[in-house]
């Protein structure tokens, strides 16, 4: 009779440890649940709030007013136009003074002191509007900022030069193009070779003569 009521009683204490792991797993998952709603409510706050904290900011900007709104048609598109105007604005400035011809502050070097690596650079950048004011006494022609100098020079002086004088300002370009724009040295002595080259494109937009190179 007792052995028959062993395997009972083992029986009923699997099934008691069984349902005690199921209702343990069942309480973790019930955790993990709980804390990833906590997690994804968390985020979705915070989210929200730098949406609203966004759009706050962007409305105390004000309501955008066009330029000249309560303005007459004419001096709107007078207006539009100006504006539209300004990316087409292309302006080289003078970059060394001549001490002795201009008055006021001068912009680079005190007495005595050093040049710069940069000086003769900015000289030779400078040199080129002299080449464009006789050009431009010539003929009237003149070149815009945005416009290319090696382009310019060789419609303007086309007439006075032949093949070899187009080499001259072929030459003088790239020596140009050396000082504004290349990494490598540009001292005096490359400054005085360009100076040479320069000189006779001086003289031939001057005296409207064929030049040899």
């Amino acid at each position: 009779m007792f052995e028959k009521i062993e395997p009972e009683l083992s029986t009923t204490k699997s099934s008691t440890f069984s349902s005690f792991k199921m209702e343990e797993l069942s309480g973790v998952m019930l955790v993990l649940l709980i804390g990833g709603g906590v997690l994804a409510v968390i985020i979705c706050f915070i989210v929200a709030k730098r949406q609203i904290v966004r759009f706050t900011l962007r409305g105390r900007r004000g309501p955008h007013v066009a330029v000249g709104h309560d303005a007459r048609k004419s001096i709107k598109k007078e207006i539009e136009r100006r504006i539209d105007s300004i990316q087409k604005i292309y302006f080289e400035p003078r970059l060394l003074w001549d001490t002795k011809k201009d008055d006021g502050e001068k912009y680079i070097l005190r007495p005595d002191s050093n040049l710069p690596p940069y000086y003769y650079r900015m000289k030779a950048v400078d040199d080129v509007k002299e080449l464009e004011k006789e050009i431009a006494k010539q003929d009237g022609t003149t070149r815009h900022p945005r416009d290319s100098l090696r382009a310019f020079l060789l419609v303007s002086l086309a007439a006075p030069l032949n093949g070899a004088g187009q080499r001259l300002i072929h030459q003088f370009c790239d020596m140009y193009e050396h000082a504004r724009h290349d990494p490598n040295e540009f001292g005096e002595e490359e400054y005085q070779a360009y100076q040479r080259l320069l000189k006779k494109n001086y003289r031939c937009g001057k005296n409207a003569e064929i030049l040899q190179p």
